[in-house]
């Protein structure tokens, strides 16, 4: 297998079409089809359906397509290691966060990569925790922020905050309990109807409810919806369908607003702990190294400065790289 046989692949899988890839690589088109060819002759598998409309990846083209994304992002960062000195500050680095987290990180991220790190190139990955978690274990991401509760073999993990949830309800509705002042208890969360995300994409929010349920010996109750996607999820509350639990930086607009109400859920039953994911087997840059020593400073920037509401991060922010 060789290097340009994964470019090439990837070209035509990301072109649609051989002849588009030939153009974009400026390879003659038989030349690259015999290079595909070759190439799953030596994978002994099938790597592409081709039709008269164009190419598309098989199920085993999809996964090497992951793979050699992958590939191609450490071989990158394997040049760049070599051609800068020892102490420079300089390469791409992927970001993976999760929706839960990215309303309140990414913006201030990128700005404060921007001015403090001009020569880092910085790639943010929002997706579903499933998602990040598939591409983290492929090394497609480099750094992640997730939630304590996600155990990876071969990862560290380092807590940078603590988070508290809260239960996010339509701004009109029947008068409860829970709208009196004060924090609600997870019971009293759990008793309206309630939408959260599908088991595929509970890592950071449903996973850390129904863990904290079953160890405090009560009862998880029907979903009224599985919702994977923040925005919707917010929609459905605002239009009245039920409610939800969030932190509360995924609705603070909103609440502000006046669209949606919020209520801290008592923080001695609940809360996560977000951290910052990240291989153990694959090198550590110096920018990988720097734009993880940044994120656990934005952190506690953002936490005293209160436009990360909710989170809390005495004692975990001085980790460092």
């Amino acid at each position: 297998m060789e290097i340009r046989q994964i470019k090439y692949f990837l070209a035509v899988v990301d072109s649609g079409s051989v002849s588009r890839a030939a153009g974009r690589l400026f390879v003659a088109q038989s030349a690259l089809s015999k290079q595909i060819s070759d190439l799953e002759v030596d994978l002994d598998v099938q790597l592409l359906h081709r039709t008269r409309s164009g190419v598309f990846p098989t199920e085993s083209g999809k996964v090497f397509y992951e793979n050699g994304k992958a590939i191609l992002k450490q071989i990158g960062d394997a040049r760049e290691a070599v051609h800068f000195s020892s102490e420079a500050i300089v390469g791409n680095v992927v970001i993976g966060v999760p929706q839960s987290a990215s309303a309140a990180l990414a913006l201030p991220l990128i700005n404060a990569v921007q001015a403090q790190l001009p020569n880092v190139s910085l790639h943010i990955n929002e997706e579903l925790t499933g998602n990040l978690l598939e591409q983290l274990w492929q090394g497609r991401v480099d750094l992640a922020v997730f939630t304590s509760n996600i155990k990876l073999e071969g990862f560290s993990f380092t807590p940078i905050a603590h988070e508290d949830f809260y239960l996010v309800m339509p701004a009109r509705g029947p008068k409860s309990k829970t709208c009196e002042e004060g924090d609600v208890s997870l019971e009293e969360a759990l008793s309206g109807q309630l939408m959260l995300s599908g088991l595929q994409h509970s890592h950071c929010i449903r996973s850390i409810v129904e863990e904290t349920v079953l160890k405090l010996g009560m009862q998880m109750p029907s979903l009224f919806a599985e919702i994977n996607s923040v925005h919707i999820l917010k929609i459905a509350v605002e239009a009245g369908q039920g409610n939800t639990i969030l932190p509360l930086a995924l609705v603070h607009q909103e609440v502000m607003q006046g669209r949606l109400k919020a209520k801290r859920i008592d923080p001695n039953q609940i809360s996560r702990t977000l951290g910052i994911c990240m291989s153990n087997k694959i090198p550590t840059t110096n920018a990988k190294r720097a734009v993880f020593n940044l994120i656990t400073q934005l952190v506690g920037t953002l936490s005293e400065s209160g436009k990360w509401p909710s989170l809390r991060t005495k004692h975990l922010t001085d980790a460092r790289l």
